[in-house]
């Protein structure tokens, strides 16, 4: 179970690149941000409870289908 700090840590070191990604595939910059925080609040909600070695395999497949979407 990943700890509070953890999962801070975790989502502070993902954030730019998730950033990028996103702005690549949408090509708006406030849509890139708003699926990026979207997927941040996805992770936090649904699987902070779990291992912080799953929560990059995790936010990379949440962060695919909210850009998706």
């Amino acid at each position: 179970m990943a700890t509070e700090q953890e999962l801070s840590d975790f989502l502070k070191s993902v954030e730019k690149r998730a950033f990028k990604r996103s702005l690549y595939h949408v090509r708006n910059e406030d849509a890139a941000l708003d699926i990026v925080q979207d997927s941040m609040m996805k992770l936090v909600e649904h699987y902070a409870d779990k291992p912080v070695e799953e929560l990059p395999m995790l936010f990379q497949r949440i962060l695919s289908n909210t850009t998706l979407d």
